[in-house]
């Protein structure tokens, strides 16, 4: 199993259990999280494709935990880099209007942008 494929199966499987811990469904659960039913049942089925950091926080905002709960990563794993990737998704949230191909292209874009402005 990939990196990918394994991270996507934690997701998956931390999604479904605080999802049942509050006994919501998939529709209940895309409702409060503003997300299709469609692409929350392609995240719980732990598909190859890892969810955006958008969806992500729109998904664990509406069980009430954070984004790494969801991940499974530890709090303590987070670099400034990543929590100021973070900061920057919070300023731009148009791009949750965006499909998940053009976020991705975007996120990576900026990431590189950053790269060279500090450098």
């Amino acid at each position: 199993m990939s990196d990918k494929e394994q991270q996507a199966a934690i997701i998956s499987s931390n999604i479904k259990r605080l999802r049942s811990s509050v006994n919501w469904t998939q529709a209940k659960l895309a409702e409060e999280a503003g997300i299709t039913g469609a692409a929350l049942s392609k995240i719980e089925q732990g598909e190859k494709r890892i969810p955006t950091i958008v969806v992500l926080r729109k998904i664990a905002s509406a069980l009430k935990v954070s984004v790494h709960e969801i991940t499974g990563e530890r709090v303590d794993t987070v670099s400034p880099e990543d929590e100021e990737t973070r900061a920057f998704h919070r300023k731009w949230g148009m791009l949750e209007e965006l499909s998940e191909d053009d976020q991705e292209m975007l996120i990576g874009m900026a990431g590189r942008l950053r790269k060279m402005t500090k450098e």
